[in-house]
């Protein structure tokens, strides 16, 4: 019997999805103060590839942080900036697929039926619509690969790599309060 085959987004489920796209829809800006507490977490390098990402990706990535923020706070993990600059970096890759809210729902729905292999194969594709939700699957690899090109932290890379896994229990490097905190952020 063959083990069931990965798929690119194995964490994502179909109501976080729905209200992510609800609030993508939404076309207030991000603000300055959140901009600001990111540039002091990131490397200008950092910065530079979470700032091209749209302003409701930037806003998400700062809730998340705040709770990461949150749930530190009572641990010798409090104030670590690397921690909470990984919260920032997680969703870069989405970036580089330019999908609208409407088409990230669709590939939503894709991911329900391809496997991971497969959405690879389609990210390195020359171009159109495969390659871009192809991109988006795999946002974690791609966001990684941008933040190791650009000289960023490795702890920041190594999250955006591994936040979409399907049990995150460890990840070399991490100590397991500060994935239980990541983990448990990253939600709508």
């Amino acid at each position: 019997m063959r083990a069931a085959a990965a798929r690119p987004l194995p964490r994502s489920r179909g109501r976080d999805l729905a209200v992510r796209a609800w609030q993508a829809l939404r076309s207030d800006a991000d603000r300055d103060a959140d901009r600001a507490w990111a540039r002091a977490l990131l490397r200008p390098s950092e910065y530079a590839i979470w700032i091209r990402q749209t302003a409701y990706d930037r806003r998400h990535s700062v809730r998340v942080a705040r709770r990461v923020e949150e749930r530190l706070a009572e641990t010798p993990y409090a104030g670590e900036a690397r921690w909470l600059a990984a919260a920032l970096m997680h969703d870069v890759g989405k970036a580089e697929a330019g999908l609208s809210p409407l088409s990230r729902a669709a590939a939503a729905f894709v991911n329900r039926i391809v496997d991971l292999e497969t959405a690879r194969r389609w990210a390195r594709s020359r171009a159109g619509r495969l390659r871009r939700i192809g991109l988006y699957l795999i946002h974690g690899e791609v966001g990684a690969r941008l933040i190791r090109d650009a000289g960023g932290r490795e702890e920041v890379a190594a999250w955006s790599e591994a936040h979409q896994e399907e049990r995150i229990e460890r990840v070399p490097g991490f100590p397991p309060a500060v994935v239980a905190a990541l983990t448990g952020s990253d939600v709508a």
